[in-house]
């Protein structure tokens, strides 16, 4: 019995010195690195289940906020999300590679995605109104409506092709009837949105008629489910 309790306190030990060691070789590689520090996560958040109220992020930048800066401080801004966003990639993947249960705080990446996405909103509207103003033109690209061989009709973005139409006898455009094959997918696909619209409706009511003792006691909650998607809550939109 004395000889398993050393045993074990060895190993525990073993295994403490490992982890301090190889803490300290982590630390010593991360100071080493310089100013490539900024592309990394702080040394504080390693390793952490979730972070600190204080070290969490904030909301995402809105539109309202983004039209009030210069096009310098946009400039900027979009250096510091791009950065921001590599580094948070970098630390996922690493994450990842060692085996560890999860990346700390995940919603980080996609805060930056909406203020990156919002950030080319505004880039794109002054562009807009700056064209219009010179040339009475919008700055985007010439859209043009099509429709696959499905069915369905979309705006599709103009492209440049070496032989004219004429030559090469291909061309994209909206199709006024459709042939039997197309009718028969858009029926099913309207039959296909209608039901789910149902549902969708019906999934909102029994939100709304839950209350706290029912959520509490798990009384009077859904049994049976129909798609994966309302295991999660309300995913259609």
């Amino acid at each position: 019995m004395m000889l398993r309790n050393t045993t074990k306190l060895f190993r525990y030990q073993i295994k403490l010195c490992s982890s301090v060691t190889t803490r300290l070789v982590n630390s010593d590689a991360y100071e080493k690195l310089g100013p490539f520090k900024e592309f990394f996560d702080e040394e504080k958040n390693w390793g952490v289940l979730e972070l600190r109220p204080k070290r969490r992020p904030g909301r995402e930048w809105q539109k309202e906020e983004l039209r009030l800066k210069s096009n310098t401080d946009l400039h900027k801004l979009w250096y510091i999300l791009l950065k921001e966003r590599n580094m948070l990639y970098t630390m996922r993947e690493a994450y990842v590679t060692r085996g560890e249960s999860g990346f700390p705080n995940e919603e980080r990446i996609d805060r930056v995605k909406m203020s990156m996405e919002n950030l080319q909103d505004i880039i794109a509207e002054r562009n807009n109104a700056f064209y219009e103003l010179e040339t009475g033109m919008k700055a985007e690209p010439t859209k043009r409506r099509v429709t696959s061989i499905l069915g369905f009709t979309y705006d599709k973005q103009v492209e440049e092709h070496a032989l004219p139409h004429e030559v090469t006898g291909k061309k994209e455009y909206e199709i006024p009837y459709l042939d039997d094959d197309a009718y028969m997918m858009q029926k099913l696909w309207k039959e296909k949105k209608y039901w789910q619209n149902i549902e969708l409706e019906n999934m909102k009511l029994l939100e709304e008629q839950k209350t706290e003792n029912d959520v509490k006691h798990r009384r009077s909650l859904r049994i049976t489910y129909n798609d994966i998607s309302q295991v999660k809550g309300l995913r259609y939109k």
